[in-house]
């Protein structure tokens, strides 16, 4: 880099690449772990809510014959891809005289900058999941709701745009332990669809902030741990029938102010059901400004997020 280094934007514009391609290896990307990842090819996705797909009949109730179905509409989910963008200033001085710490540390910090804005809004969703209008990454507050017009955990979760009336919860306050576990999973294996019939949840994974990360590993047990399997704090070695089946999920950016809450889910619903929609993927680049004398480096994308139905999670707000 001492040798090629030159005020050139066709020698600039691959170190500054190589440099930020540097810093954002080896960083532990949530996104995938919590929402279905797909391309965009318009400015915004519609999303359309499908209720129950009922039960099958029985031949001969059918008048021999295939029974057909119809299926209702829910609520419809549309997600907007936002435009977001950072940069960095190069002093052509820094060039000239190879001040190689400086320019590394201008891109490395562009780097964490775009890294810390995605995951940040990639738990929007957990930090205003028992609010309708809340704190976006930037703390601006924006609506939270979801279509059904109720905040992701809410109690009273209508069946479907035609009843009001049915309704059912995935909101509750109790600390992490195996007993609240336990209950929640239950209630969510116990939700209905809009024709009343079961939903067939499976929870699966534990969502916390690093301070219920000993709990939910004391719940769930370590990977690839040949430890006991008793349920923790049992006096009577009781065998925990949830060690070696449930995913736990440590966030370290759900914020702190939220850091007792935690969340049980559906793993593959929540792949359904939660959206991360790219448009246009961070781009960088990088030009030259003749009259100060500085390199602008980029990152530019494009890219929308949100979920479409609550019936993938289950939250606790402890307070």
């Amino acid at each position: 880099m001492q040798t090629a280094l030159r005020w050139d934007p066709l020698v600039l514009e691959p170190i500054f690449k190589e440099l930020y391609s540097l810093a954002m290896s080896g960083k532990k990307d949530f996104i995938p772990l919590l929402y279905n990842t797909s391309t965009s090819n318009k400015s915004m996705e519609s999303y359309d809510g499908v209720g129950g797909e009922g039960l099958m009949e029985e031949w001969n109730k059918s008048n021999n014959q295939v029974f057909y179905e119809d299926i209702d509409e829910l609520w419809q989910k549309i997600i907007k891809n936002r435009k977001y963008s950072d940069g960095r200033i190069i002093e052509r001085d820094f060039i000239d005289d190879l001040k190689l710490t400086e320019i590394k540390t201008r891109i490395i910090s562009l780097a964490d900058a775009v890294y810390k804005t995605q995951q940040l809004q990639a738990v929007e969703f957990l930090n205003n999941a028992f609010v309708a209008n809340g704190e976006n990454f930037r703390g601006r507050i924006e609506s939270f709701v979801g279509p059904d017009g109720k905040p992701l955990c809410a109690v009273d979760h209508p069946y479907s745009p035609t009843n009001s009336e049915d309704v059912q919860s995935n909101l509750g306050d109790k600390p992490l332990t195996i007993d609240s576990w336990d209950e929640t999973a239950v209630a969510m294996q116990e939700w209905k669809d809009d024709r009343g019939n079961p939903l067939a949840v499976i929870p699966d994974t534990l969502i916390v902030a690093p301070y219920n990360a000993r709990a939910a590993f004391k719940i769930a047990g370590l990977p690839d741990s040949d430890l006991p399997k008793y349920e923790p704090g049992s006096n009577n070695f009781d065998a925990n029938m949830y060690m070696g089946n449930i995913k736990v999920i440590v966030n370290p950016f759900i914020s702190p102010a939220k850091r007792k809450n935690w969340f049980a889910a559906d793993s593959a619903r929540l792949k359904q059901f939660n959206q991360w929609q790219w448009r246009r993927k961070i781009e960088n680049g990088n030009m030259t400004d003749f009259d100060t004398e500085v390199s602008k480096f980029k990152a530019i994308g494009r890219w929308g997020y949100g979920f479409t139905n609550y019936s993938f999670i289950y939250g606790h707000n402890v307070q």
